[in-house]
């Protein structure tokens, strides 16, 4: 008898567009499973970026119990242990078991990408929001670790994007996405997601939760990372659009969120001491280029830029094209203080 794993993969004649909807609307479908990830991008490792040149450069083995899209948990485990991230309703944790040692904090929807941003479900999502449906295709079907998924192919037409293209997998009744491609013009891609072992039973709230136990230091955080404290505390009010792309997200915050999908980009305000570190971070990489303005650096689909603009400093980073992030630090300078803030930075 063969085995799943062999068996070919069910012929799917759900059309690419409706196929597109189910993956968007999987934020709530539970699921657990193991994913592995493949990086191939040399992002500078700057203090700003927190963990993403990890998540973008290098091979992760994790393990995911996924509820809904309030409740999950993401074990990511290395040979120097396992490092754990969890979100329950508006509170995240994260904990190391070797140093036994937690953080909890309110949960930031603007933050900086971690483990749970490369889940295949999480990054075909994203990947697809407001995507066209003429920039849509099928893929034939393949099974993905014995499961039969459903194929799609992305092709970005907006001129403003790094990506060239996204493929992936998916269920077909569920949407749950078991592996996505991106690629940034070359034959290989940049970064591959792929689950295994998929079950798509919700699994418990136990399973999906965090506890501590009482040798575990715990300890309370103000912020996610550096990108939701600015979020919270900075004193800007960023631009409605820069680049031609229009400001999603938080609006009452300082960190601007623009675009969406494959064409999207953050500008994060920086202390002037944070930025002079990342200036000398940055200027480390060959590739780096320095101009009057601040400097700039090119990863694969992802552009950075560190940019004096108005009366502060940004750091702007996305699968944008150079010319769009230089064009989005131009337009940062229209930024002004939120009502109530000094120039305290």
């Amino acid at each position: 008898m063969l085995v799943p794993r062999v068996l070919p993969a069910a012929a799917a004649d759900v059309s690419a567009p409706a196929l597109a909807d189910r993956v968007r609307s999987s934020a709530d479908v539970g699921w657990s499973g193991q994913v592995s990830t493949v990086g191939t991008l040399a992002v500078p490792d700057v203090d700003s970026f927190g963990g993403v040149a990890d998540l973008l450069g290098e091979s992760s083995d994790l393990r995911v119990w996924w509820r809904d899209a309030e409740h999950w948990r993401v074990d990511k485990t290395s040979s120097s242990g396992e490092s754990d991230l969890a979100r329950r309703g508006d509170r995240a944790a994260t904990w190391s078991f070797e140093s036994r040692r937690a953080t909890t904090t309110r949960y930031s929807s603007v933050r900086l990408p971690d483990t749970s941003d490369v889940l295949p479900a999480t990054l075909a999502r994203r990947m697809l929001s407001g995507a066209k449906d003429a920039d849509l295709s099928r893929l034939p079907a393949k099974r993905v670790e014995g499961h039969s998924s459903a194929g799609l192919r992305l092709v970005p037409s907006d001129a403003r994007t790094t990506i060239s293209r996204v493929d992936l997998w998916a269920d077909e009744k569920t949407g749950v996405a078991t592996r996505v491609e991106v690629y940034a013009g070359g034959r290989l891609p940049v970064l591959t997601t792929t689950a295994a072992h998929l079950d798509l039973a919700r699994p418990s709230a136990e399973d999906a939760g965090f506890s501590f136990a009482d040798a575990v230091d715990v300890r309370q955080s103000y912020a996610l990372d550096d990108a939701a404290g600015a979020n919270a505390f900075a004193p800007f009010v960023p631009p409605d659009r820069v680049a031609g792309l229009r400001r999603t997200g938080d609006l009452d915050g300082a960190v601007g969120v623009y675009g969406r999908g494959t064409t999207a980009l953050l500008a994060i305000p920086l202390r002037r001491d944070i930025a002079r570190e990342a200036f000398a971070q940055l200027e480390e990489s060959p590739a780096a280029k320095r101009d009057d303005d601040g400097i700039s650096l090119a990863v694969g689909p992802v552009s950075v830029r560190l940019e004096g603009a108005g009366r502060g400093v940004f750091l702007l980073t996305g699968t944008v094209t150079p010319d769009t992030l230089d064009r989005a630090g131009e337009d940062l300078g229209s930024v002004r203080f939120r009502p109530g803030r000094g120039e305290s930075r």
